[in-house]
C-alpha cells in the first residue's frame, strides 16, 4: 500500500505517507544531521545522545528550516527505539500540531493498556524542562509496563509490527534463476575481462574499480537506447554481475531475485512492470534501513536518454557512490547472524558486544568482518606481520583451532626443525603423527601457504563432523592488514556467512 491509494490527508493517508519516509529520515538522521561517532544502537545510549544533541542544537541558532528537518528525522528515531521496547505500531493522531493535520505517534502492544506517544511532544516536553534524561526516562516508563505484564504472564514478549524497509526482514530464497545466472557470471569473469578491457585485470572488487567499470560503459554506450540493446549480451550482464559483487563484498549485501508472478498486483514486486521483476539486484534483508540497487539501473542512469539530452537520466552521482546506500556489517550484526546460525551462544555474543561496546554497532570494513568472526570464537588468524617465534607462533595457531573443535580434534607435539629457519613442521594429531613442508625468508614471518595446507589437518572426521575451517577472502583496501583468517563452519553455515558477509571462503 502507498499514500497514494488512500484519499489525502485522511489519517491513512497521512500515516501511510509517513511510514514511506520513514527509511529516508533515519538515513537523514544518519549519514547528515548527526556526526559520525553517534551511537546508532536503538537503545538507551543513543536516546541519552540524541537528547543532548536536541538540546545543543536548540541553542545554535540554527535556522528554523533546519530544525525543523531534524526534529522530523529525531521523531523518527525515537519512535522506532521506543517500539523496541514496548512493541505495537505507528499511527496517526489526527490532533493537529503547529499547523499539521496531526502527527505520527507509536502505539504500544495491545497487551499493555498504554495510550499512544508522541514523540514530537516528547521532543517538545525534552526542550522545555531540558533535564537531558526525558527520553530516558520515558522509555523508563515503556519498560516497567513489559516488566509488570511479563511478570503477569510468564514468557509474554512485547510484539513491534515490522516497519517497511526498516526493520530487518528474512531473505528471499535464493530462485534457480538467480543461482544460474550467478554461476555463470562468476566462471565467465576472465572471458568477460578479456573481451571488454583487453584481458587487463583491474577487477579486484575495491571501490576504486568501479570508476574504471563506469568509463567504460560510458566508452561503449552513447544513449540509453544503446544500452537497452544491448542488455543481455555478455558485456552487460557481466558489468551488473561485477558492480553487483562490489557491492555484496564491500557492504554485505546478498543478491535477490523476484520472479514474474501473474497474481502479483499491478505496480507490486512480481508484475510485470516493476522495475524489480525479474532482474537480479543486491539487497541487505538482514539490517536495519539495509541499501538496495538494481545494477542494470544504475549502469543505465549512466547515460542520457539520447543525443543532446544533456545528462544521463538528470544522474549526479557515480557508481561508487552506491556504496553509500548500503550499511557495512557491524559486530552487533556478525553477532546476531552467528546465534541465529547457531555458531554462538547468546552469552558469547552478549560478552563480545559489551567489550566492544563503544563501536558495537559501528561499520566494519571488509578486513574487519573476517576479525570480528574470530571475537565471537568462530574463526582463528595467522598474523602477516613479524612474529617472534616461528615454532611458537605454529604451535598457538594449531591449538587455537583445535580448541574450536569442542574435543574432535587434539593437536600436541609441535615441532619445527630442519633448515636454517626450520623448514620442516611436525605435530601430533589425535596421537598420528604429520608432518608439514614449508619455506621461510627469516625468523620472522610465517608461511601463510603452508598453513592454508596443513590447516586442514585440524578439521574434524567428516563422518562425524561436516565442519571444517574456510579461508576467508575479502576485499582488501588500503589499510587492510594481509593477516590469514580461517572460518570453522558447517557448508550450509559457510553458504551463509558468504552471502551475507560479503566473504569468499574457500
Amino acid at each position: 500500500m502507498t499514500a497514494e491509494t488512500q484519499p489525502e490527508n485522511s489519517p491513512p493517508y497521512l500515516l501511510q505517507k509517513w511510514l514511506d519516509e520513514l527509511p529516508y529520515q533515519l538515513l537523514l538522521l544518519e549519514r547528515v544531521l548527526l556526526p559520525e561517532d553517534f551511537p546508532f544502537d536503538y537503545g538507551l545510549r543513543s536516546l541519552d545522545a540524541l537528547e543532548a544533541h536536541l538540546l545543543e542544537q536548540d541553542n545554535s541558532g540554527q535556522e528554523s528550516e533546519q530544525r525543523a528537518e531534524f526534529v522530523e528525522s529525531a521523531t523518527a528515531y525515537l519512535g522506532e527505539v521506543l517500539l523496541g521496547v514496548a512493541g505495537g505500531a505507528w499511527g496517526w493522531n489526527t490532533r493537529p500540531v503547529d499547523g499539521r493535520p496531526g502527527q505520527p505517534v507509536i502505539c504500544p502492544d495491545a497487551e499493555l493498556q498504554l495510550s499512544p506517544v508522541a514523540p514530537m511532544l516528547l521532543l517538545s516536553y525534552a526542550l522545555r524542562v531540558r533535564t537531558g534524561t526525558a527520553f530516558a526516562e520515558e522509555m523508563a516508563r515503556l519498560r516497567q509496563a513489559v516488566t509488570a505484564r511479563q511478570q503477569a504472564i510468564m514468557g509474554w514478549q512485547p510484539v513491534k509490527e515490522h516497519t517497511p524497509l526498516v526493520d530487518p526482514r528474512v531473505a528471499r530464497p535464493e530462485d534457480p534463476v538467480l543461482s544460474a545466472w550467478l554461476a555463470e557470471r562468476s566462471e565467465g569473469l576472465s572471458d568477460w575481462v578479456k573481451d571488454a578491457f583487453d584481458g587487463e585485470w583491474r577487477w579486484n572488487f575495491h571501490p576504486g574499480t568501479l570508476d574504471w567499470l563506469e568509463a567504460v560503459v560510458k566508452q561503449r554506450f552513447a544513449t540509453v537506447a544503446e544500452f537497452d540493446a544491448a542488455r543481455d549480451e555478455p558485456f552487460v550482464q557481466g558489468a551488473c554481475w561485477y558492480l553487483g559483487e562490489v557491492i555484496r563484498r564491500n557492504k554485505g549485501a546478498v543478491w535477490q531475485y523476484i520472479p514474474f508472478d501473474p497474481d502479483a498486483e499491478p505496480g507490486a514486486p512480481g508484475s510485470r512492470g516493476n522495475v524489480w521483476t525479474a532482474v537480479p539486484f543486491v539487497d541487505q534483508p538482514e539490517k536495519r534501513i539495509g541499501g538496495a540497487a538494481i545494477p542494470l539501473e544504475c549502469l543505465r542512469e549512466l547515460l542520457p536518454e539520447g543525443e543532446g539530452h544533456g545528462e544521463p537520466n538528470e544522474r549526479r552521482r557515480g557508481l561508487r557512490d552506491e556504496l553509500f546506500w548500503f550499511r557495512a556489517s557491524s559486530y552487533a550484526h556478525v553477532g546476531a547472524l552467528l546465534t541465529r546460525l547457531g555458531m554462538a551462544s547468546q552469552e558469547k555474543v552478549d560478552s563480545v558486544l559489551t567489550e566492544f561496546s563503544r563501536f558495537a554497532h559501528s561499520e566494519l570494513s571488509p578486513h574487519e568482518v573476517p576479525g570480528a568472526l574470530e571475537e565471537f570464537g568462530v574463526a582463528i588468524s595467522a598474523h602477516a606481520d613479524d612474529i617472534d617465534d616461528l615454532e611458537g607462533s605454529y604451535t598457538s595457531l594449531l591449538m587455537e583451532a583445535a580448541a574450536l573443535t569442542d574435543g574432535a580434534v587434539t593437536i600436541t607435539d609441535v615441532r619445527l626443525h630442519g633448515g636454517q629457519y626450520g623448514e620442516i613442521l611436525e605435530f601430533t594429531r589425535n596421537g598420528v603423527p604429520l608432518t608439514q613442508d614449508t619455506e621461510h625468508h627469516s625468523f620472522d614471518y610465517l608461511d601463510h601457504l603452508a598453513i592454508s595446507e596443513f590447516i586442514g589437518h585440524v578439521d574434524p572426521d567428516p563422518g562425524d563432523d561436516t565442519r571444517r575451517f574456510y579461508l576467508a577472502d575479502f576485499v582488501h583496501l588500503r589499510e587492510a592488514p594481509y593477516d590469514s583468517y580461517y572460518v570453522f563452519a558447517t557448508p550450509e553455515q559457510a553458504t551463509v556467512l558468504e552471502k551475507e558477509l560479503g566473504l569468499v571462503l574457500r
